[in-house]
Formats: structure tokens, sequence, C-alpha cells
């Protein structure tokens, strides 16, 4: 009887303590990022061997979404990559996830999952090139307070699919190139 007692004052004394906290109320949040996209190329000028280069292009990307709980984000991702050969625009599902407790710095995880198209690309004649599909999952830190702006250093993979038509060369019928750009993306940015 004794334990029955005690029992049912730690479930008062837990329920009095646990409804004095303030449920956390959904808003609005942002994620804008700059940076750079780190890769190396294989591609064959109509030679025999391949040749291999390093290729650094520019990429900037917004996060609009809602902020579910106090460590969980998810909305769309909205940007634009600049690749030797094509200007990609990605829109994607996304979701930012803090991997660590509420602190100064914390880690975070990133994850895009869309379509990139190539609206603002310019074709030389002859030339149609379309996007394709896009993943991006990454890891970072945010610095700032909690709940409040931060600064963020994103470190990720990206993985954009394109299709270009290209016009053709003797008796050919049709000619193309499905591309897959690998890339390490860095970016810097501010979380609001």
């Amino acid at each position: 009887m004794k334990v029955l007692i005690l029992l049912l004052i730690i479930i008062v004394t837990i329920e009095s303590v646990t409804a004095q906290k303030e449920p956390f109320k959904i808003k609005y949040t942002n994620h804008t990022e700059l940076g750079v996209l780190l890769g190396r190329a294989k591609f064959n000028y109509g030679s025999q061997q391949n040749q291999v280069d390093s290729r650094t292009s520019l990429t900037a990307q917004t996060f609009n979404g809602i902020q579910i709980n106090q460590r969980l984000s998810a909305g769309v991702t909205v940007g634009m990559d600049w690749y030797k050969t094509a200007l990609i625009n990605p829109i994607a599902a996304g979701i930012r996830f803090d991997l660590t407790k509420r602190t100064n710095s914390r880690l975070f995880a990133s994850a895009d999952a869309g379509y990139g198209f190539g609206w603002f690309h310019e074709d030389s004649d002859g030339y149609d090139t379309k996007g394709g599909l896009m993943l991006n999952p990454g890891v970072g830190m945010k610095y700032g307070k909690p709940g409040g702006n931060a600064f963020t250093i994103t470190l990720s993979y990206k993985r954009q699919e394109v299709h270009a038509d290209k016009p053709l060369q003797w008796e050919q019928t049709v000619r193309y190139e499905d591309r897959v750009y690998n890339r390490l993306a860095l970016r810097i940015g501010m979380n609001f």
C-alpha cells in the first residue's frame, strides 16, 4: 500500500512539473546559403583516351519551411547551380534536423531531394539541355543562440542528373549526352 501511495505521489508531481512547460509553437524558418561545388569530371573529345579535370562551380540555395519542433524543420529548397556546361535550378523537398542539444554551436543534418530544371540555361544552337533528379544530403554546424539567428557552415554531397540533346553529325539519327554531376558542396549561410 505504501508503494502505491508513493507511486501516485510521483505521478502527480511529474504531471504538475511537465504541465508547467510552455508548448512549442510552429514557426517559419529560412536557411540561405552560398558556396562552391567541388568535383572531378571525365570527358572525351573524340579521342581514344578520356581526360579527367577538376571542376569548381558556384551554388546558392534557400530553404523555406516550418519548424515542426525544436530540432526538426521541413520545407522546400530552391537554388541555382552554375556548372561549366549547364545552369541548373533545383527545387526540392527538404528537412533540417539538429543532431545535438540546444547550445550556441550545434551539429545539424540536412537532406534535399527533388528535380533540377534548366529554366535559366542558355543553349548553343542545336543543343537542348534539360535537368533531372537531384539529391543533396549533408551535415553542418550552426553558430548562434537556440531559437534565434545562426551562422552556418555545411558540407554535403550533391548529385544532379542532366540530359542534353546535341546537334546531329554526319548520318546520325540521335545524339545526346546524359550527365551526372557528383559534387562535394561547401556552403556558408544564415539560418533565421
